[in-house]
């Protein structure tokens, strides 16, 4: 049994192509490339590497990240046999792994059937609640970087104004969040991408706050295989990480500095990375990886600390 990668990308190639390098002699990576991107330059030459045709112009907290997430695993279903595969594990190109990929390989086997998707109900807290009771207009009048652009004061307007509905939250019993990267067994990743109410559950979503945080540990927690998931309590989606070291910020990119707290973290990947911003943290977790694999030693424990409030990533 083996793990397949799920790969959303869209900057920083070089990064990319790192990570693909180190992921793929431990099972198929399936790649996503936004369609804003140009393919070839993430492109890499390995049986193993497939990059997906059907591709998806995404937009930051916009459902586009869902379809993007579901044609990667249609593409994976159709490239590989369930049957060998332990989970797909979802990562994008600023992901990088902290402990052995050798570990990660047996620990998903030693675990299979299990689903790594925590979530929290919507409805726990007025700020999750208000990602789909209120309406949002990122995928319509997407996200540009942090400049101010007509785009953004109309988007801005619209979300004032968004503020004031109050929908009807009836389609589903109830709605549940948590963080966007997974890994999910092919029982999971085979009922996500074959639902049969997909167009209307999306249709709904388009005018919430990043669905992609939201679609798939909603139908999960609804699903035959809810007693997979495990449902935990917190303010954000960072109490909610699965196997990813998530800063609360959500935009803090990590640099050399931050080695000792991500090795000491305990968890499989830290995000996010970037070529420019964490060139050397990257090189020095190659070498943590490669004395923890060459000596046997024993990986930290996951810490705890404090939740602090998110900051929005415009």
């Amino acid at each position: 049994m083996h793990p397949v990668f799920l790969l959303l990308v869209h900057a920083d190639p070089q990064q990319v192509r790192r990570l693909i390098r180190l992921l793929v002699p431990f099972g198929p990576c399936i790649v996503h490339v936004d369609a804003k991107a140009d393919r070839k330059a993430f492109q890499i030459d390995h049986l193993d590497v497939t990059y997906v045709d059907d591709r998806v112009n995404v937009h930051w907290a916009g459902i586009s990240q869902v379809s993007a997430t579901l044609c990667l695993m249609r593409a994976a279903l159709a490239q590989c046999d369930p049957s060998r595969v332990s989970h797909f594990v979802l990562l994008s190109g600023s992901c990088y792994p902290v402990r052995p990929l050798e570990e990660l390989s047996a620990f998903l086997s030693n675990n299979q059937g299990v689903n790594f998707i925590k979530q929290m109900p919507l409805d726990s807290a007025p700020e999750l609640d208000s990602r789909v009771r209120h309406l949002w207009f990122y995928e319509d009048f997407p996200v540009d970087g942090r400049r101010f652009t007509r785009t953004r004061l109309l988007r801005g307007v619209l979300q004032l104004v968004g503020k004031f509905a109050r929908r009807s939250l009836s389609l589903i019993p109830r709605w549940h969040v948590g963080s966007q990267w997974w890994a999910l067994t092919p029982e999971a990743v085979s009922y996500l991408a074959t639902f049969l109410h997909e167009s209307q559950v999306k249709r709904f979503l388009r005018f919430s706050k990043a669905p992609d945080e939201i679609y798939f540990h909603t139908l999960l927690a609804h699903s035959p295989l809810r007693h997979t998931v495990e449902s935990v309590s917190g303010g954000g989606v960072w109490d909610a990480a699965n196997l990813h070291l998530i800063d609360p910020s959500l935009s803090r990119w990590f640099e050399a500095s931050d080695y000792e707290e991500v090795v000491s973290s305990g968890k499989w990947f830290v995000r996010k990375v970037s070529t420019q911003s964490s060139g050397e943290l990257c090189t020095r977790l190659d070498g943590h990886r490669t004395v923890v694999e060459e000596f046997g030693l024993q990986t930290a424990q996951p810490a705890s600390g404090e939740s602090r409030p998110p900051v929005d990533e415009e």
